[in-house]
């Protein structure tokens, strides 16, 4: 398992402390043996795609160049500074933020402007258990943003009518590559009946297959077994293949136990959770508020020295 952030520090430093100047890939080679990491460790990614101990360790190399302990000498080549190697004499144990930030000015300044916000100076201090880098921060930022707007999608699709429900569903599965186009698919979507039906929509712009639809706007109630059985009964009926149950609430593991027993069929499950999903990452009934690019050095633009 990939050590927390700060865990990184005192490593980085004792590695660099090794030998003469190095670059970032043989730093973090070094580290990988030091600390033991196993190969799966080394697979380990963020969820931008980033491999998480390299970016561990090339933020372990920015925080010990704030604070004075490694320097710069040739382009994307390190070493350990005189003050890097009189803190590796003192013994010490561990290298936290609030160590470099009260041995170090240079990198509480750099703490301080890092943390401050437009109208809110935030005591950086208290990041001292930060554990993780500041991408994995924006990324758990992310995911907190995105379970929120989950939460109040499912809250507004619940508030609308059945029929805006249909509709919705609809224009999801023609942005996601069904159907054709909305007015296509929404002549399809007339079809009804008594038998667990809502509606149809072309599996593709020519129609080569269909797909049958039982789509629930239910606020509290979970789907069950029942329900499940009655949707493969009708799609036995009409002789269809394929469908899809989409609901706004969850399935019961009855439910998902009859589709895992609905033999020949190929019938997709989608709840609340996964609904919300697919319509922000196919842009139904979301905006995008504000967007942000994180830019890094392209190593390949600059040539190294000859």
């Amino acid at each position: 398992m990939i050590p927390s952030f700060q865990k990184y520090l005192l490593p980085f430093l004792e590695v660099m402390n090794e030998g003469s100047m190095m670059d970032i890939n043989t730093i973090s080679s070094k580290i990988a043996k030091k600390m033991k990491l196993s190969d799966q460790d080394l697979e380990d990614r963020l969820e931008s795609g980033q491999n998480r101990h390299l970016n561990r360790c090339s933020w372990a190399k920015t925080w010990c160049m704030k604070a004075g302990l490694i320097s710069r000498p040739q382009r994307a080549r390190f070493e350990i500074t005189d003050e890097g190697r009189k803190l590796l004499g003192t013994g010490i144990k561990e290298i936290t933020q609030k160590y470099l930030a009260d041995h170090y000015p240079s990198f509480a300044e750099f703490s301080q402007n890092r943390n401050q916000t437009k109208h809110n100076s935030v005591d950086f201090v208290k990041s001292d258990h930060e554990e993780v880098t500041p991408m994995e921060q924006i990324e758990r930022a992310y995911k907190d943003i995105i379970g929120n707007l989950i939460d109040d999608l499912l809250a507004a699709v619940k508030e609308q009518t059945p029929k805006f429900f249909e509709e919705l569903v609809v224009l999801l599965l023609v942005r996601m590559g069904y159907g054709g186009d909305f007015e296509d698919a929404a002549e399809v979507t007339q079809y009804s009946n008594d038998g667990g039906i809502d509606g149809i929509i072309k599996e593709d712009a020519l129609g080569l297959d269909k797909i049958y639809i039982q789509a629930k706007r239910w606020t509290d109630k979970c789907v069950g077994g029942p329900d499940i059985q009655q949707f493969i009964g009708a799609l036995i009926n009409v002789g269809a293949t394929k469908g899809i149950y989409i609901t706004t609430s969850t399935f019961s593991e009855a439910a998902r136990r009859q589709i895992r027993n609905s033999g020949s069929l190929k019938i997709v499950l989608i709840d609340g959770q996964e609904l919300a999903r697919l319509m922000i990452k196919h842009n139904v009934g979301v905006v995008v508020d504000r967007s942000f690019e994180v830019k890094r050095v392209d190593v390949g633009f600059f040539k190294p020295e000859e």
